[in-house]
């Protein structure tokens, strides 16, 4: 079954109004050029999240987008500066995560999906792959990536027992771990039971959360698996706390291995 990576760009970025400019853009690291050229040339941060997806083999990407951000199309193209295929949905009203993903139904709902959140970055570089390989090997429905976060109250913490999700929370007061997931895989299992509650949900006032939509799967019985990265690094760039915490820290995002909260 053919694996395609989702990237979700088309929130409105309320966490860092008055600022306006797509965040997915903001060059929060630096990497060297080749030999033949000298100094460095700035990396946006939506890059890491087509990195993690590349470095595990997934080439085909579909990134949602909103009409004000068509910063991002320009900035991508057909992804070949990258080393991936990109191809472009647009989202015409900003309605949540799970609807932006769901956009992306008449495309992937036969292929396995791996999901990255392009305004974030997460650490180690091979996590999508380990995590690509855990679902594959364990026959799961739908597989978290977990990392540790000292945000975990603004976040998604989970509760595992082993691999095994017990629970996902969604900015909860006092939170049952000190975690996050990060990135996401499934199977057209998740695909068909995300697209069929969305149906049944219709318009809402409340913009419903992909954690609902985990823990749905995990009532319903699907295989839902998580991988913990304890030694693996978050960092949300779509707050002013995230921003200044990558910026200060380093111009070098963190590398395998090394902590980022």
């Amino acid at each position: 079954m053919k694996t395609v990576g989702l990237l979700p760009a088309a929130g409105i970025g309320m966490r860092l109004r008055p600022f306006r400019y797509a965040k997915e853009l903001l060059p929060v690291a630096y990497e060297r050029l080749d030999e033949a050229t000298s100094g460095l040339r700035p990396r946006a941060v939506s890059e890491f999240a087509v990195e993690i997806l590349s470095s595990a083999g997934v080439k085909d990407l579909y990134m949602i987008i909103a009409p004000w951000k068509l910063e991002v199309f320009n900035y991508f193209g057909d992804g070949s500066n990258f080393g991936v295929n990109v191809a472009f949905l647009q989202q015409e009203k900003a309605c949540g995560l799970p609807a932006a993903l769901n956009l992306a139904y008449p495309w992937v709902k036969e292929c396995v999906v791996a999901m990255a959140m392009p305004d974030t970055i997460v650490r180690p570089r091979s996590c999508m792959t380990q995590l690509l390989t855990m679902m594959k090997e364990s026959k799961a429905d739908l597989a978290l990536g977990v990392f540790p976060t000292a945000q975990a109250a603004q976040l998604g913490p989970v509760v595992l027992e082993r691999d095994v999700v017990v629970a996902v929370f969604d900015k909860c007061e006092n939170p049952p771990a000190q975690n996050t997931w990060g990135i996401a895989a499934w199977t057209p299992r998740f695909t068909e039971l995300m697209h069929d509650e969305l149906g049944r949900a219709g318009q809402t006032e409340k913009e419903p959360v992909l954690g609902e939509f985990f823990n749905t799967a995990i009532r319903q019985g699907l295989n839902v698996r998580g991988l913990e990265f304890v030694d693996g690094a978050f960092i949300d760039i779509g707050t002013p706390a995230g921003i200044r915490h990558c910026l200060s820290t380093t111009s070098q995002v963190p590398d395998d291995g090394a902590r980022g909260d």
